[in-house]
């Protein structure tokens, strides 16, 4: 992984997406030296997606199989004082 500055990453803009694109290199950006934002190919970024929906599709089942009192929608809009 690489670490860029922003002014550096938009002057070679090109360099940087054909690296993500091509060799699935991931360039971190940086803004005084704070990483801010990443650079990745898409193929990278739709895995990350699909195991942040694999995470949250988890952790809605173990919600709903635990044997926690569920409390109605209605209930909930009524204690929040929405009609």
């Amino acid at each position: 992984m690489t670490e860029l500055p922003i002014s550096e990453a938009r002057d070679h803009l090109g360099e940087v997406v054909a690296k993500a694109e091509h060799a699935h290199e991931r360039v971190v950006l940086t803004r005084h030296g704070r990483a801010v934002a990443a650079v990745v190919s898409i193929e990278d970024l739709r895995a990350l997606e699909a195991a942040e929906d694999a995470a949250d599709l988890l952790a809605a089942r173990e919600a709903l199989a635990s044997e926690e009192r569920r409390v109605p929608h209605s209930e909930v809009l009524a204690e929040l004082g929405i009609r």
